[in-house]
């Protein structure tokens, strides 16, 4: 059975004020270690993540699970590396698993400190062994329609990416005209091809 609402915490949610500005930070873990897998930098990088105090926080590369690294890296956090890094600070979070190996898993994650109304995960990884997602969130920000956000990671291969960059504005085209969305990731765009 389920209790009754708490009318008092429904009139201060009602009540929010409206936000008009979000903080929005990207980052891509590579799976929480420096280029070459040199060092674990997990913990330096939660630091660094939480001194921006984004509302927003959209991560690649971020791994679930990963049964080989937990035994061999002291410190390895007992949660996945998204709840780690949103710690106390984004209270909801959303996960897109894109790749999975014996070891574990990684994808893309989102932390909000607005409430995470809906997520998916679309799979729109092309050819070969690369999988890529965009992750879909529908964020319920006081004072705004829902704002939907995308966290995506593309291809290193610019026709893969064209093909993805095509899948994303379908995702784009589906949302309600008036819906603020907000796309962010690491879209391996170095030429600029995908601007437009």
């Amino acid at each position: 059975m389920n209790p009754e609402p708490d009318p008092t915490l429904i009139t201060a949610i009602q009540q929010a004020p409206a936000v008009r500005r979000l903080k929005v930070l990207t980052v891509n873990t590579h799976k929480g270690f420096t280029a070459f897998n040199r060092r674990f930098i997990l913990p330096e990088l939660r630091e660094a993540v939480r001194s921006t105090e984004a509302d927003i926080v959209f991560l690649q590369e971020v791994l679930g699970s990963h049964d080989r690294h937990a035994a061999r890296h002291p410190g390895w956090p007992q949660t996945s590396q998204y709840e780690f890094l949103a710690d106390s600070m984004w209270t909801d979070f959303a996960y897109g698993r894109n790749a999975v190996y014996p070891d574990g898993h990684h994808g893309n994650a989102l932390l909000s400190k607005y409430p995470i109304i809906e997520h998916r995960n679309l799979d729109v990884s092309i050819t070969g062994p690369e999988r890529r997602g965009l992750l879909h969130c529908v964020l319920d920000v006081p004072g705004q329609h829902q704002v939907h956000a995308v966290c995506v990671h593309l291809s290193l291969l610019e026709s893969h990416r064209q093909k993805q960059l095509q899948l994303l504005r379908r995702l784009l085209d589906s949302l309600p005209a008036e819906a603020p969305v907000i796309i962010a990731g690491d879209f391996n765009d170095w030429k600029l091809q995908g601007n437009r």
